[in-house]
């Protein structure tokens, strides 16, 4: 859909549910609710809670199509030094600012046992608290197997995962979902002069970049967001925004 066509049926079905008892929206706002209502989508279809079917992301052939176009491959062979990590075996390495989700992911390792070298290794994240639970059991620390991921965080200004192995590692290789870029409507610079206006940072109209199947479904739980807060007593639209995702 365009940013007309987003606008356009945006208006009708708001207007086909509030009728005359809720305020005009203008397309600052409706950028909003949509940008809003595709961040919770692309949410929903990663996680199996959050869908009305309890599929997960792999495990719905329609719900990897909705989001081919947020997949995102890199590899990285920039290492960030710091002593800040929570093992002396932790490494950082540099990942793109725009990791929203990461779907796979494995290390290469360098080492002068031929055996090893160019090994590749699985990665698998950790929390803190498994962290804590696991570091000291020989048997289920890192190995020649496996290669431990915490929480990614900023270091010096710049993402990064922090990589627990005993080995020395030379790639990190990821699969990922990028954050979405948000649905604006209008140019909000001349639209809105001199108000400052952004939504995530872009000011320039720009359309959703998902794929095309899954447009309206965007729109129509953005316009159920809407209602649900310019006609707070209608509680049965906030009830139904989970239950509709596919």
């Amino acid at each position: 859909m365009t940013v007309q066509e987003f606008s356009n049926e945006f208006e009708i079905l708001y207007n086909e549910i509030a009728t005359n008892a809720a305020p005009n929206i203008d397309e600052y706002e409706k950028s909003v609710y949509l940008t809003k209502a595709q961040l919770e989508l692309v949410k929903n279809h990663f996680h199996p809670l959050g869908n009305k079917y309890r599929d997960g992301f792999e495990q719905s052939s329609k719900r990897r199509a909705d989001l081919k176009e947020l997949i995102v491959n890199h590899i990285s062979t920039t290492q960030i030094a710091s002593s800040s990590g929570i093992s002396p075996d932790s490494k950082y390495f540099q990942i793109p600012d725009n990791v929203f989700l990461i779907i796979q992911e494995s290390a290469i390792i360098s080492n002068s046992d031929e055996c090893l070298d160019g090994k590749i290794l699985n990665v698998v994240p950790k929390t803190h608290d498994e962290y804590n639970i696991q570091k000291d059991n020989p048997f289920k620390k890192p190995n020649d197997k496996i290669v431990w991921r915490v929480d990614y965080q900023k270091l010096a200004g710049l993402s990064n995962v922090e990589l627990i192995s005993p080995y020395t590692i030379s790639t990190y290789k990821v699969r990922y979902i990028k954050y979405p870029e948000p649905i604006v409507l209008v140019n909000l610079t001349t639209t809105y002069p001199g108000e400052g206006l952004t939504i995530d940072g872009v000011s320039t109209s720009q359309t959703c970049e998902l794929n095309e199947n899954i447009h309206r479904e965007i729109l129509d739980r953005a316009v159920e967001l809407a209602i649900a807060d310019y006609r707070p007593e209608m509680v049965a639209v906030k009830t139904q925004i989970n239950t509709r995702n596919e």
